[in-house]
């Protein structure tokens, strides 16, 4: 107070010049953000899965890809002159930046044979000079054979895939971006000189560009949507165009500065921090309003401009710091996330606050105090009357009806079921995503899972992979693999070893697509085949140099991440029972790691969550130096997640990782309401009135307070429900059911259970 009367109140402009001089420093770190392309963002670096699926890629190769979905109006692909565009495109394909590879209809590698020998051959030679007779040939070659069909031919014939592999560096967005510019061009310009064609991109790479992509528009949609909410919300309770502009630029400039801070910082912005300014904006608009319109209310009752003010910081000062104080531990309790992007997002949604909170009593004062301010009529304290005389009548059965509902509420929630889709994070108004389920629908899978199966160790030290015993158990687990639900397509290397046995003795009688019983016979065959393979490819891919093991490859169609955790735990425990114990070990992919991301994330904040409600009960019950308030608040805390998960599984079912910080995110925003209602009520019990004429005194005071508190935050958060990014939708969505929630707790519920208690007190002492 003292800095507000000496400094703020009496030299305005000094203030504000001071502020913006802080806000231009501090903006100008915009200019240095840029945004991720990379979907690993999300694990934690440290992590084991990031580690092993790093390893994996060591030994086998980056899973880079860039996956052409060619299309020929509904034709067959295997048509001569769709399989000449297809050769066409497979050519062009190789000119793509960082490309290593190259895999098509066209180009794939087919084992022929001739007597003692094998060779590998192109399965389309001549991709411009296909005869009708030639087609029918290559149709039923590529319909027949399992590592074609529903990979690189869809199961109809209509449908061709182009596989471009790519060689990254760990940090690769420059790249990304570079590649995902030409694969646009390529196809562009493919369709141009192919008319009736066309050719859809998705793929790793394309997912990795649609996140930067997705957080670009975020910031370009979804910052002007919280605009104008945060404007309408002004409008409605200041009611007065003045000092709504003041209130929405000290939200702009909060949160701008933060972003500049992060900025400079060096921060990459990514789907997950793109948020950061919507919930900055959204957390601090309540305090500002409410400073602003109990200022407008002192006018309206004769004082100066000056002094209402002043006495609107002073009433509200304790609570704000208090408000403000909650969120914090709240948003700060989001670095238990195992996800890298939950923690910026908590630890810079932190900083808005901290800046929004000074600025809150430095720049809205002094800019109030040099405009024109008109008196407000305060219209909703006498709805707030009325609704205090109803809870007070009825308190009895209000109580019984909040606690049914509650009840209600936490059955509710054991309807939630934990999972989400990978593939689907993204909204259709993105090309990846309807590339995706374009390809989903005509072609094949998206989401992979990879086994790193290790082979028995032999005299010489390697070759293991060649022991026929152990090729015989990786092909009775791609046997049992093809037998699970939504898998479309398995490649192992005992197929490899099959289709060589099979060429060598072709012509021969009997059935020789099988495994020899010779593991020296298996790597000759090995070495044949290898000699055989066009320039630049090599068997490294499946088998690393050691031959101490081989990679088996899983596609899924349309799996969601229950699915692929089912999956992965159904494959562990096959090959717990059925194999020996060095080919024991689980799935790994980054769709396997997506697929758990959400669970490791609610793992890993469970704790947090009960410490943040620990301190904030702390922080409460020494604010108002009442352990009882304390205890209260836990309880109080906890009602409004269990009503806003139980209305989630009700209404919708389904979470993912917003899940993870939901809860510990608005344990510290919802506990604002809750502060004013106590705030006040100690205060009117403490002037002598008893608890119903405090509960009055209550609505009466801070009613509107808390309306604005909980619309402010609800609209707020519920602009994220427009995000493109999946995680989003339902962390803004979640979070606003959870803030209404909160309002009708503390409305129709605490005025009831504070009437109890008093009937209690006044019983125990009779």
């Amino acid at each position: 107070m003292w800095l507000l009367d000496k400094v703020v109140l009496r030299a305005p402009k000094l203030v504000m010049l001071v502020c913006v001089a802080f806000f231009v420093f501090a903006g100008v770190g915009v200019l240095r953000l840029s945004v991720s392309s990379d979907t690993r963002v999300h694990f934690n670096p440290d992590g084991a899965p990031i580690h092993k699926l790093e390893a994996f890629e060591a030994k086998y190769g980056q899973n880079n890809t860039v996956l052409m979905v060619v299309w020929a109006d509904g034709r067959q692909v295997t048509e001569p002159d769709v399989l000449a565009g297809i050769g066409d495109l497979t050519d062009r394909a190789w000119q793509l930046p960082h490309s290593t590879r190259v895999e098509s209809l066209t180009n794939f590698a087919r084992i022929v044979s001739d007597e003692d020998s094998i060779a590998v051959r192109d399965l389309v030679p001549d991709p411009a000079h296909v005869t009708p007779e030639e087609a029918k040939e290559i149709r039923k070659i590529a319909l027949g054979d399992p590592l074609i069909r529903d990979r690189l031919i869809g199961p109809d014939g209509k449908a061709a895939g182009l596989v471009v592999s790519f060689n990254l560096p760990k940090k690769a967005s420059k790249e990304v971006r570079e590649i995902i510019a030409a694969s646009r061009k390529l196809a562009a310009d493919f369709e141009k000189t192919h008319p009736g064609m066309t050719v859809q991109l998705t793929g790793n790479i394309m997912l990795m560009g649609t996140f930067s992509e997705a957080a670009m528009s975020d910031a370009r949609f979804l910052i002007p949507i919280s605009l104008l909410v945060t404007a309408a919300v002004m409008m409605l309770f200041v009611r007065s165009v003045a000092p709504s502009l003041v209130i929405l630029s000290l939200l702009g400039l909060s949160s701008m500065a933060t972003m500049g801070l992060a900025g400079w910082a060096g921060h990459v912005v990514n789907t997950a921090t793109v948020a950061v300014p919507i919930i900055i904006m959204t957390v601090n608009m309540a305090a500002a309003v409410r400073i602003v319109t109990t200022a407008l209310g002192r006018l309206g009752k004769g004082d100066t401009r000056i002094e209402a003010i002043r006495e609107a910081v002073r009433l509200n000062f304790r609570a704000v710091s208090l408000t403000n104080s909650t969120t914090l531990v709240g948003f700060l309790a989001m670095n238990f996330a195992d996800a890298p992007t939950l923690r910026q997002e908590g630890n810079l949604v932190a900083l808005g606050i901290l800046i929004a909170y000074v600025f809150t009593f430095t720049w809205l004062p002094a800019a109030l105090s040099l405009l024109p301010l008109k008196p407000a009529v305060q219209r909703s304290e006498k709805m707030m009357i009325k609704l205090g005389h109803f809870v007070n009548a009825h308190y009895k059965p209000l109580f019984v009806f909040c606690s049914i509902v509650v009840i209600a509420c936490g059955t509710w929630v054991a309807d939630i079921r934990l999972d989400d889709d990978f593939v689907r994070n993204f909204d259709s108004r993105f090309d990846y995503r309807r590339a995706s389920d374009f390809a989903e629908d005509h072609l094949t899978g998206l989401n992979i899972v990879e086994f790193d199966l290790a082979a028995p160790k032999i005299a010489s030290g390697d070759g293991g992979v060649y022991d026929p015993a152990y090729q015989r158990h990786v092909a009775a687990f791609a046997e049992w693999l093809r037998s699970q639900p939504k898998v479309v397509s398995v490649f192992a290397v005992s197929d490899l070893t099959k289709r060589i046995n099979k060429a060598m003795n072709a012509g021969r009688p009997g059935n020789y697509e099988t495994i020899p019983d010779n593991p020296d016979l298996i790597a000759q065959y090995f070495l044949l085949y290898e000699l055989s393979l066009p320039y630049g490819t090599s068997l490294n891919d499946f088998i690393p140099i050691g031959r101490d093991a081989s990679r088996v490859t899983v596609l899924l169609r349309k799996a969601t991440s229950s699915e692929i955790r089912g999956l992965n735990s159904a494959a562990e425990n096959w090959l717990n029972a059925n194999t020996p114990p060095e080919m024991h070990t689980r799935g790994i992919s980054l769709n396997v790691l997506f697929a758990n991301l959400s669970g490791v994330n609610i793992r890993s904040m469970i704790g947090s969550t009960i410490i943040s409600i620990v301190i904030i009960a702390f922080v409460v019950g020494f604010a108002l130096r009442s352990p009882r308030y304390g205890v209260l608040s836990i309880f109080l805390n906890v009602l409004p997640s269990l009503v806003g998960f139980g209305i989630w599984g009700l209404l919708v079912g389904t979470i993912g990782l917003a899940a993870s910080v939901v809860t510990a995110m608005t344990i510290g925003l919802v506990v604002d309401d809750t502060i004013y209602f106590l705030l006040m009520y100690q205060a009117a019990r403490k002037r002598g009135l008893n608890a119903e004429e405090a509960i009055n005194d209550v609505f009466a005071t801070v009613g509107v307070a808390m309306l604005v508190i909980t619309a402010s935050l609800a609209l707020g958060f519920g602009t994220l429900v427009f995000s493109g990014f999946e995680i989003n939708r339902p962390l803004g969505g979640m979070t606003a059911i959870v803030i209404l929630s909160n309002l009708f707790i503390d409305w129709l519920m605490l005025p009831p259970l504070m009437r109890l208690l008093d009937d209690r007190r006044k019983k125990t002492t009779a």
